[in-house]
């Protein structure tokens, strides 16, 4: 006798999906209050007054028609509680009351003890913080910091903390309280090399705890005392990644900074931890800091929920203008006022406030160039625009820097810097654009990111995809363009009438989509069809587990329903208005026919490549007229 098969994971999670009910699920953190049908609140993710969160018990998803946040009960949670989707998957099927089927359970390496690591961590910075305050051995550490300018309220407010010159301080303290492995978990200890035991990670060192956004502290950075005699030669000592702690996806002192931040609408983002705690003894109390590592586009994401203006203050020596000019290309296509500041007279942040005030750095922030203009700048002083080899530099340098801007190409905010940058260097925008091209030409071809792999809906989305996908539901949102909202159109048609995902599927292509990101919805709708799964919206959401994808589609779902599709479009027959079947032919026939204007520019522009082949009427040739001449006659009808 055969066992059957467990259910797939996606058939589990879609259990799950069904199992919650998303208006209990929220409920319990928001407060919310019916509203036809759907119920209103708060939204909890941002600055909210009025309110302008909904959760549409029929749909099971929620929107905020404000930051446009929206997804499932899995998104939902996977942002509120900051958990991965694993994690949110465990949490909704044990309040489901469902047992994870043997085949999705983790393994034993997979499991992790985070409760008890935020103990034994929020243990160790009460333990650094008090021996930097109240013991003898810590008097370097409070000569230290007292030298350096920093006053005793900055100590107390960042919780500052001293580890003695000793290999087992901690380990000793934590005997009867917290196991040497925690510890280890924890990257507060480490296992000895070749032999039995451990010892502690950080010693004689500056402990800087770090803390999450909740205010839990997650991870610690340990700068050494100058005259120690401990054998690492490591400045700056930070926890390695944890269970509890990414430093990618975490801004140091982001949890004092939030008030001002969302306050100024603007935020200073330091590249260390002693020039961000100078900086708010100086006043600046909107500043944070990067954990040892470049900015990265998960800080941007988080950074910009809570201000519309970053300011990157980098040190005004070589190595901090070199930084700036690496942070660029990586932040410019940001929907963000992305500003680089580097400090004048080659000091760093924490020299300057000490010789000027933080007034006067905040000043300098406040004015501090857009990241183009700053690059420009740059070059402009390099090399001048007084030569034609200047000019040229100016000029190569710019358009390259557009070029290794990942998801700026074809977008607004490319085209207005193509505008500027011609005044600047003395040339008129036709020919910054000829050489955009020329430049373009020599890279090597790249293929596209959606026709080139097969994407995998049920695998979390990097960095540089989340980004993208924000991108696209902004510029979406704002977009006038006609090509993107005929193609949301689309979308918005199917969802509300999958079952004429197949007459659909007949006369066009997801490639016949211009816009990527919505090809890629339509390709995986697409999929399910071939699969011999009737597409539907919900188990469109259910297969998705990157948020910002479920963003957009539910995003798309809202729009359909804003605009009454379902409903007018079922009663069509009696209203005398378009039914559905009307509405997808008609823009199915525009699609199909803007796929027609393309083919025929294509054609007259390899007819235009080749006059002389023209006259000789070759094979190709006439293939290329008489194509040119069916779209004419096609156009006369329309």
């Amino acid at each position: 006798m055969t066992m059957a098969p467990g259910p797939s994971a996606d058939e589990f999670k879609e259990t799950v999906r069904s199992r919650t009910d998303i208006v209990h699920l929220i409920g319990e953190t928001v407060t919310l209050q019916p509203n036809g049908r759907v119920f209103k609140g708060l939204c909890p993710f941002h600055d909210d007054h009025n309110p302008s969160f909904t959760v549409n018990p029929e749909r099971q998803t929620y929107k905020c028609w404000s930051c446009q946040e929206g997804g499932d009960c899995f998104s939902f949670v996977m942002k509120h509680d900051a958990l991965n989707f694993r994690e949110t998957l465990e949490m909704l099927a044990a309040r489901a009351g469902l047992e994870i089927p043997k085949t999705l359970r983790r393994g034993p390496d997979e499991k992790k003890n985070k409760p008890h690591l935020y103990d034994v961590l929020a243990w160790a910075e009460q333990e650094f913080h008090q021996c930097l305050l109240s013991t003898a051995v810590a008097e370097r550490a409070r000569n230290y910091l007292l030298s350096r300018g920093f006053n005793h309220a900055m100590t107390s407010r960042f919780k500052l903390g001293y580890h003695p010159e000793s290999w087992d301080w901690l380990l000793q303290r934590a005997k009867g309280q917290f196991d040497p492995e925690l510890l280890v978990e924890a990257d507060l200890a480490r296992p000895r090399d070749g032999q039995s035991g451990f010892y502690d990670k950080f010693v004689d060192r500056i402990m800087f705890p770090i803390h999450d956004e909740r205010g839990r502290t997650v991870a610690f950075g340990g700068r050494i005392l100058p005259d120690s005699k401990s054998k690492s030669d490591a400045k700056y000592l930070n926890s390695s990644e944890t269970p509890v702690f990414s430093k990618s996806r975490i801004c140091y002192a982001l949890d004092v900074a939030r008030d001002a931040i969302k306050k100024t609408d603007m935020v200073l983002v330091m590249e260390g931890y002693a020039d961000c705690v100078k900086a708010h003894q100086g006043g600046i109390l909107n500043a944070v800091a990067t954990l040892g590592t470049a900015l990265t586009e998960s800080h941007v994401t988080l950074l910009k929920r809570l201000a519309r203006k970053v300011v990157l203050v980098f040190d005004g020596d070589r190595a901090g203008i070199e930084a700036a000019e690496k942070a660029i290309p990586r932040f410019l296509a940001q929907d963000v006022d992305l500003r680089i500041l580097t400090v004048p007279d080659e000091l760093d942040p924490d020299e300057f406030i000490d010789q000027r005030g933080g007034d006067a750095l905040l000043a300098l922030a406040e004015d501090a160039p857009e990241a183009f203009e700053y690059q420009l700048r740059l070059l402009l002083g390099r090399y001048g625009t007084t030569t034609l080899d200047g000019r040229q530099r100016v000029l190569d340098g710019m358009l390259n820097l557009l070029l290794g801007c990942p998801g700026i190409h074809g977008t607004v905010r490319e085209d207005m810097i193509l505008g500027k940058l011609p005044q600047r260097v003395g040339l008129s925008e036709v020919e910054v654009r000829r050489r955009l091209k020329e430049l373009q030409n020599k890279q090597s071809v790249q293929p596209s990111r959606v026709a080139e792999r097969k994407v995998n809906v049920t695998a979390p989305a990097d960095d540089v995809e989340q980004r993208q996908w924000k991108q696209a539901i902004d510029s979406l949102q704002r977009s006038a363009n006609g090509d993107d909202l005929l193609e949301c159109e689309l979308l918005q048609m199917l969802f509300a009438h999958p079952h004429l995902t197949d007459q659909v599927r007949r006369e066009i292509g997801a490639n016949d989509l211009r816009h990527e990101l919505l090809q890629e919805i339509l390709s995986h709708w697409f999929d399910m069809l071939e699969e011999g799964v009737e597409p539907t919206y919900d188990r469109l959401l259910s297969r998705t587990e990157c948020p910002q994808r479920k963003r957009l589609m539910v995003w798309i779902d809202e729009q359909a329903r804003h605009r009454e599709y379902t409903q007018s479009l079922a009663d069509a027959r009696t209203m005398g208005t378009e039914t559905a079947e009307d509405g997808v032919r008609r823009v199915i026939d525009r699609i199909r026919w803007r796929r027609s204007v393309l083919a025929n520019q294509a054609s007259k522009s390899l007819l235009f490549e080749r006059p002389a082949e023209t006259a000789k009427l070759t094979t190709e040739t006439r293939r290329l007229l008489e194509q040119a001449a069916r779209f004419h006659r096609e156009r006369t009808t329309k």
